[in-house]
């Protein structure tokens, strides 16, 4: 069989083979055997604030192990210390939203920040990602969401006025 496969018809297949390694099935609208070589690791992340797969989510939870990622800010540290952008003072805004939203299901990570053009694009990621997330997480509390907006928090990332 090729590499390549139509996940919409694979899917199930694929679901049934997580859980039996050993086995070999017909694809539907095939007459190739499929199967997932015991070399083959699948790690996959879920955002576990996104209940919109909540059936995929069952069956995905009984076939694999989950672990509990905080973000990790020393990846910011690590990552930014090649592109010289210090990234301290957006690690505290960081931790003071994750504070405020106090449930580690919504937690803001460190993956919109991982890009080697931060310093000109932060702007733009705060504006366009950050705060409307916010502004949703927080629809009930608009003034938490508004001590996050860029104009109120820009000095303090970028260092600059």
């Amino acid at each position: 069989m090729s590499g390549v496969g139509n996940l919409s018809r694979v899917f199930g297949e694929l679901m049934y083979l997580l859980e039996y390694r050993e086995e070999k099935i017909t694809l539907a609208g095939s007459k190739e055997k499929f199967s997932i070589p015991s070399n083959v690791f699948i790690i996959g992340t879920m955002n576990t604030a996104d209940r919109s797969i909540a059936l995929v989510d069952h069956a995905l939870r009984r076939r694999f192990a989950f672990v509990h990622m905080k973000p990790d800010y020393s990846v910011l540290s690590h990552y930014h210390s090649a592109t010289g952008f210090d990234v301290s003072g957006l690690i505290k805004v960081l931790e003071r939203i994750n504070k405020d939203i106090a449930d580690r299901n919504y937690f803001i990570g460190v993956s919109f920040f991982l890009k080697p053009d931060i310093a000109s694009s932060i702007s733009n990621v705060w504006q366009l990602e950050i705060l409307p997330y916010l502004e949703e997480y927080f629809f009930d509390r608009p003034e938490i969401a508004g001590k996050y907006a860029w104009k109120n928090v820009a000095k303090e990332i970028t260092g600059m006025e």
